[in-house]
């Protein structure tokens, strides 16, 4: 019986150092830098970068901000599709205007326009538009 007290206060008396070894394993294992939650860590941190990236590229192509260039000297005033990756642009630089035919592989200068359109012309459809809508409301409000 004394033989049994003695280890199991032996034991008693082993168990704080076993607690501690085990929480210090635990410590190097979680403060490893190549442990797998630091890994996930990291890489979950890359792909929200990268993400971020992505979605910042992607609102400053919808807003066209590329296409601003030379302090609004150069503008694209109109364009349109031929065939499937063909474009005609008319594009203004300065006071001049200039039709290039535009593809995949090359940009030509089709024509260029010795009397520059008004650009108030391309925004004469809306205005038109803008127009024949108020009518509409005005009408809908006297019936």
């Amino acid at each position: 019986m004394r033989r049994f007290v003695t280890q199991a206060s032996m034991l008693l008396l082993s168990m704080p150092l076993f607690a501690a070894e085990q929480t210090e394993k635990a410590r190097t294992l979680t403060e490893s830098p190549l442990s797998a939650v630091n890994l996930l860590q990291t890489l979950m941190g890359l792909l929200l970068v990268l993400a971020c990236v992505v979605l910042v590229a992607w609102l400053l192509k919808r807003t066209n901000s590329f296409h601003t260039a030379a302090n609004g000297k150069l503008k694209v005033i109109a364009g349109i599709p031929l065939g499937s990756r063909e474009r005609a642009v008319l594009v203004q630089i300065g006071d001049e205007q200039i039709l290039l035919g535009v593809t995949p592989q090359q940009i030509n200068t089709l024509h260029k326009l010795e009397t520059p359109l008004s650009v108030a012309s391309s925004n004469g459809i809306s205005s038109d538009f803008a127009g024949k809508l108020r009518k509409i409301m005005q009408q809908r409000g006297d019936k």
